[in-house]
C-alpha cells in the first residue's frame, strides 16, 4: 500500500500526522496553502462550526477542530477515506464534535438540515462544474448569517459568481487558487 501523510500545522493537535492512502484522485491541501487559509480565519473558527465537503484526508476539518472550532462535518463519498477520517477522529478524542458522512456532496446538501459558519471545498479539481457547486451551496441553505465559504481551485479553473457573493480573499499558490467568499 503506497501511504502518505499530511500534517496538522497548528492548534493543540498541532504536529498530528494524517496517514493515508494516495491515490491519484487524492490532492491534499499543502502546508503553504493551509497556513495561508487559517492565517486569514485564525480569530474567527474558536466554537463555529464548519462543513468540510469532499473532505478527502479530512485536513481541513481536522485542521479547523485543532484551532478550536466547535464541530465539523466531513463528507466524504469515497469509503476508504472516509474510514480513515473516522480513525484520526477517534485517535484525537474528538467524536463529539464531529460528524462524518459517507455521501456524495451533492446528494448530502439535498437532505442536510444543519447550517455552518464555514464550509471548505476542496474537490477534485477535474470532476467539478465549481459554478454548480457554489449555486447549490447557497441555494441549499446551509450557511448561516455571515457564513464564509473556503474554495481550493484550480488556478485555471472558471469561477462564475453571482452578485451576492463577495470575494474576501483570493490568493494564487503555485497552481492552486484560494478564495473565501462571502
Amino acid at each position: 500500500m503506497n501511504t502518505s501523510s499530511i500534517r496538522i500545522i497548528g492548534g493543540r493537535h498541532k504536529s498530528y500526522r494524517i496517514v493515508f492512502k494516495a491515490t491519484p484522485a487524492l490532492r491534499p491541501t499543502s502546508d503553504r496553502a493551509k497556513e495561508t487559509l487559517f492565517s486569514w480565519l485564525q480569530f474567527e473558527l474558536k466554537n463555529k462550526s464548519c462543513l468540510d465537503l469532499f473532505a478527502g484526508t479530512g485536513g481541513l476539518g481536522l485542521e479547523a477542530l485543532s484551532r478550536g472550532a466547535e464541530h465539523v462535518t466531513f463528507v466524504e463519498k469515497e469509503k476508504n477515506l472516509y474510514k480513515n477520517i473516522l480513525k484520526n477522529i477517534n485517535h484525537l478524542g474528538d467524536e463529539n464534535k464531529i460528524q462524518a458522512v459517507c455521501s456524495d456532496s451533492f446528494k448530502w446538501l439535498k437532505t442536510n438540515k444543519r447550517k455552518f459558519d464555514f464550509i471548505f471545498l476542496d474537490p477534485p479539481f477535474d470532476q467539478i462544474d465549481y459554478k454548480i457547486l457554489i449555486k447549490r451551496i447557497y441555494q441549499s441553505n446551509v450557511l448561516n448569517e455571515g457564513g464564509k465559504v473556503f474554495l481550493e481551485t484550480s488556478k485555471h479553473a472558471e469561477l462564475e459568481l453571482s452578485k451576492t457573493q463577495d470575494i474576501l480573499k483570493d490568493k494564487t499558490i503555485g497552481d492552486v487558487r484560494l478564495i473565501i467568499l462571502q
